[in-house]
């Protein structure tokens, strides 16, 4: 390998040498402190958040899903109005969701974001998704807790990768009527609804785009974390009477 190949290769496509080379050149950006939260011990996952919240949403009710990969969340959801995008694989269109957007007119009812683990990008996706969210509606957004800082990191060197997702979480936090709840399971699940007279999405990329792991480390009190059960009893207590 060229030693400059395993800075301009996509991660997936790294040999063992070319990762442990990856991590060896970022070493410095190390953080000794991390979440002690296993996700394998925590027997819930999005499959099942997302289910329970459909539970409580019309039977013709309209599902986006913003990066589809393998479908195991796609394929999982046992209602017949669901959209899929993803430029590589799995869903119903192939395309970016900058592009999916830019034509999109439809509005739905419940919008998963789990496409590329970048903040600037699901920044933009939330923006977009919030656009074409029906009213009551639900957007959840997929790892938004990396448990050490090398799941974090930007640029990717390791496999479990969750980005810097979670500054988009920050912001999530610090807008006025944007009722959210970051669930404790699979990797962290954001879920959100929209009140009556919502604010825009708070911009912090000035406060963020440089920060890392350890930047989250420090402030993490400033997101509303929920267990399972809290977050069911929330998903309740917001559902129609």
């Amino acid at each position: 390998m060229n030693d400059a190949d395993f800075l301009t290769k996509p991660f997936e496509d790294l040999d063992g040498e070319g990762r442990r080379k990856i991590a060896q050149h970022f070493q410095s950006n190390a953080y000794p402190k991390g979440f002690k939260w296993n996700w394998k011990d925590v027997h819930h996952n999005r499959v099942a958040l997302v289910n329970y919240v459909l539970r409580k949403l019309p039977m013709d009710c309209a599902y986006l899903e913003i990066g589809c990969g393998g479908n195991d969340l796609f394929d999982a959801l046992p209602i017949s109005d669901k959209t899929g995008v993803d430029p590589v694989k799995g869903g119903t269109v192939r395309l970016t969701s900058d592009d999916f957007f830019d034509t999109n007119s439809k509005k739905f009812d419940f919008i998963w974001i789990d496409g590329l683990h970048e903040y600037t990008q699901v920044h933009r996706d939330l923006i977009n998704a919030l656009a074409c969210l029906k009213p009551g509606g639900w957007i959840a957004l997929h790892d938004l807790m990396p448990t050490n800082w090398k799941q974090e990191h930007m640029p990717r060197m390791h496999l479990g990768w969750t980005g810097d997702v979670w500054k988009v979480a920050m912001e999530i936090a610090a807008t006025q009527g944007l009722d959210f709840r970051l669930v404790l399971i699979d990797h962290g699940v954001g879920l959100l609804q929209v009140d009556p007279g919502a604010e825009p999405l708070a911009d912090m990329e000035s406060e963020l785009l440089n920060e890392r792991f350890g930047w989250l480390y420090e402030n993490i009190d400033r997101l509303p974390l929920a267990e399972w059960d809290e977050a069911v009893a929330w998903i309740d207590s917001r559902a129609p009477s």
